[in-house]
């Protein structure tokens, strides 16, 4: 597992209308220092079949990990477990958004119950985690799919524009592992019309 951990000088980036705009961290978050390719980092992940294939087991699997399948699988108090660990570094008037799963007819409802909880614990926050759409199934980067930053950008799209434009963006993800799926959503929501757009990870693998 390979980490970088630093803070950018600047999120920003004043380039071409259609580029991605990202806000200054310290906008949305703030109070916190780990970052990896431009994504705020929350902790780490480690896949279950990568554990299993160390020789690990259930007893001694990463309780953050396990954390992590809890929200994938929409457990109870699993989202308010990953908001109330993320809101000492979260400011106020920001709109939450999360990066779609890979099947359009299989909504998973962790990432968009902890966007909610987000958005319910501080002051001017809007729960817009349906506004991005995979349009297209795509194969999980698991079982071998390609799943670079154009494959996102042809399977997602902005379903209501109007709900991000001149909005700051807090954009979540359960997992990153090359951090393709976010900056690829992190364009489209600039192309919508988002003022600033601030990407975080709960787990990096």
């Amino acid at each position: 597992m390979t980490t970088t951990n630093f803070v950018p000088e600047s999120l920003s980036l004043a380039i071409a209308s259609d580029q991605p705009k990202i806000g200054l961290a310290n906008l949305i978050i703030s109070n916190h220092q780990r970052f990896w390719n431009d994504i705020a980092i929350f902790g780490d992940y480690r896949p279950w079949g990568v554990h299993r294939a160390m020789g690990g087991d259930r007893s001694n699997y990463p309780e953050y990990s396990g954390k992590i399948l809890d929200l994938k699988d929409g457990k109870d108090g699993a989202a308010a477990y990953f908001a109330n660990l993320m809101a000492p570094a979260l400011g106020d008037n920001f709109a939450v958004a999360v990066v779609p799963g890979h099947d359009p007819a299989r909504v998973s409802p962790g990432l968009r119950t902890l966007a909610a909880e987000i958005a319910k614990g501080g002051r001017q926050r809007l729960d817009a985690s349906g506004v991005l759409l995979r349009t297209k199934r795509i194969d999980k980067l698991a079982h071998g799919g390609d799943r670079s930053e154009q494959v996102h950008l042809e399977s997602v799209s902005v379903g209501d524009p109007r709900s991000v434009a001149m909005r700051d963006i807090l954009l979540l993800d359960d997992v990153t592992k090359t951090g393709h799926s976010l900056h690829a959503c992190r364009r489209l929501l600039a192309q919508a019309g988002a003022r600033s757009v601030v990407c975080a990870a709960i787990g990096l693998v």
